[in-house]
């Protein structure tokens, strides 16, 4: 709020205008924001300027979105998150968390297919005005699946050695491959969008339970019985993606 306050000097009556330190916090915040967006190439939104996204998608390769899922450019068409979905993530979005492990950054795990799409549902309607024409949240097809883990190093997984591992761990904690990706052969199972018979959809990678070696967890595929199960190594990574791909 500006001010203005009336002094009488000299017979004259001047008027000074002052801001209120509200005025000068917002004009601070304003000018960090403009700051951040001009130089980093990895920009987080909030829920009041999520319709930056779409311009930000223009001149950036990585970018976070109101709930904070982190994006990373794969194409012009597609971007991927950066890291399985997360509780936190799940919980803005969906309204609760049904995981059995208990960590706001750790993946939500226990939710179907079912569940995983109607997350990517739910976000694409809160953002829609946000996105690029065209654009949604989906679940990655088991092709773009493999395409997006294909380098995944060796070290990229959590193996249950020992009783040592009896859960997932924060997102992150895997190591990323050459696209950027993190946790892509461990951590939760993924959901892949594809469905070869109605009662059977597909899972990929590797979770924290899965006792099989690194190397062989980029073929590794099990099937749910029906996209309502849910198991605490079920989790799933989003794709944001162009319609007319």
């Amino acid at each position: 709020m500006k001010i203005a306050i009336p002094l009488l000097f000299s017979g004259l009556l001047f008027f000074f205008t002052v801001s209120s330190r509200a005025d000068d916090a917002q004009s601070a915040t304003t000018n960090a924001v403009t700051s951040e967006i001009s130089t980093n190439t990895t920009i987080e939104m909030d829920e009041t300027n999520a319709v930056l996204l779409k311009d930000l998608m223009s001149s950036n390769n990585i970018v976070t979105n109101t709930v904070g899922t982190v994006l990373v450019k794969i194409s012009a068409t597609l971007w991927a998150g950066k890291y399985e979905v997360t509780q936190k993530e799940y919980q803005k979005v969906a309204g609760g968390n049904p995981s059995a492990f208990s960590g706001e950054d750790h993946p939500v795990d226990s939710v179907s297919w079912n569940d995983a799409m109607a997350f990517c549902q739910k976000l694409t309607t809160k953002e829609l005005d946000g996105l690029p024409d065209g654009f949604g949240y989906t679940l990655p097809a088991e092709s773009q699946w493999e395409m997006l883990v294909a380098d995944a190093s060796l070290k990229d997984a959590v193996m249950k050695l020992n009783g040592e591992r009896s859960s997932t761990a924060p997102v992150g904690s895997l190591g990323p491959n050459s696209l950027g990706l993190y946790d892509t052969r461990g951590n939760v199972m993924e959901w892949c969008l594809d469905s070869h018979d109605p009662s059977y959809h597909v899972l990929r990678g590797g979770a924290w339970d899965t006792l099989d070696e690194p190397s062989s967890r980029l073929v590794f595929r099990n099937y749910a019985s029906s996209p309502d199960e849910t198991k605490n190594d079920y989790g799933f990574r989003i794709l944001l993606e162009s319609a007319s791909k």
